[in-house]
């Protein structure tokens, strides 16, 4: 499936990358249901689904490529994930690896959580964060005083 499959600087082979990968995701939002059945929808943005995947590694460093992948869920590090011309930013939120035998062939899945997805701009971005735009919305309030 992906021509190119890099996490955190591990490139996979053509072995080891997966015959498919899934993204997209859903549309953050809040749903006030009121009288009458009538509702009133506030988005808030896209929610990036999990990117997951599974496939094997087989070759003399498999074994070890799987304990590198680990070390990096362990880390709990945002690193990137690139793969069929896209990019994203992410957290392996699980690395699960199975031995089918030591040390050239291991089974494994990943879970990568994304936490920014450079393909959609500044979406979803507050520039200086929630207390920036607080603090405009209570001075603005002030100043209608």
């Amino acid at each position: 499936m992906p021509s190119t499959l890099i996490l955190a600087g591990i490139a996979f082979d053509s072995y080891s990358t997966p015959r498919r990968m899934g993204a997209g995701g859903r549309q953050a939002m809040v749903v006030h249901k009121l009288p009458g059945g009538s509702r009133a929808i506030d988005t808030l943005g896209p929610d990036e689904a999990d990117i997951v995947w599974q496939g094997e590694f087989f070759g003399d460093d498999a074994y070890q490529t799987a304990l590198v992948l680990d070390g990096i869920r362990a880390a709990g590090q945002v690193v990137t994930l690139t793969w069929g011309g896209q990019s994203r930013l992410v957290i392996v939120a699980e690395f699960l690896y199975l031995i089918r035998r030591e040390p050239v062939w291991v089974e494994y899945s990943v879970v990568c959580m994304v936490v920014q997805n450079p393909g959609l701009g500044l979406l979803g971005v507050v520039p200086g964060g929630i207390d920036r735009l607080i603090s405009s919305d209570l001075s603005l309030a002030a100043g209608l005083l």
